[in-house]
């Protein structure tokens, strides 16, 4: 009696696995899409006028010029509204903050981004991490029957 039961518990594991390896599809085109890197460039726009030390612009004005560079130069993005600080003198001052994430653009193309923004809104500076990273599309387990 005691085998059977462990035979049953065993196939119904063993049943139970199967189901899961063949509902879960894998990740991009059919699972076998190999992952592909791209740099990331995240722009840091501390909205701080580079005269006064206050912000002149509201953080909607500042987003709509600052999307319509970058959509004027045909790119995509992901904008993040954040606060931060700088420390200048010694002394930390906090700011508005408008974090643009764009990725499939050039380095060049960045810069001229973040030249336009610095000349319009009066920006001491922008900043610029750049890291290379790795990525995938997800089409979603329908579209990749």
């Amino acid at each position: 009696m005691m085998q059977l039961y462990r035979t049953r518990r065993g196939i119904l594991v063993l049943a139970a696995l199967l189901a899961v390896v063949m509902l879960l599809p894998g990740c991009g085109q059919g699972g076998e899409q190999a992952a592909q890197t791209e740099m990331v460039y995240h722009l840091y726009f501390g909205l701080n006028d580079a005269d006064t030390g206050k912000q002149e612009v509201s953080m909607d004005e500042a987003s709509a010029y600052i999307r319509s560079v970058i959509e004027s130069h045909g790119y995509g993005y992901t904008e993040y509204r954040t606060y931060g600080a700088y420390t200048e003198d010694g002394v930390s001052k906090g700011n508005d903050n408008l974090v643009y994430m764009l990725t499939f653009v050039e380095e060049e193309n960045v810069q001229e981004i973040a030249d336009e923004a610095i000349a319009h809104l009066n920006l001491a500076s922008v900043l610029c991490q750049k890291e290379e990273m790795e990525y995938a599309f997800f089409a979603g387990a329908e579209k990749q029957q």
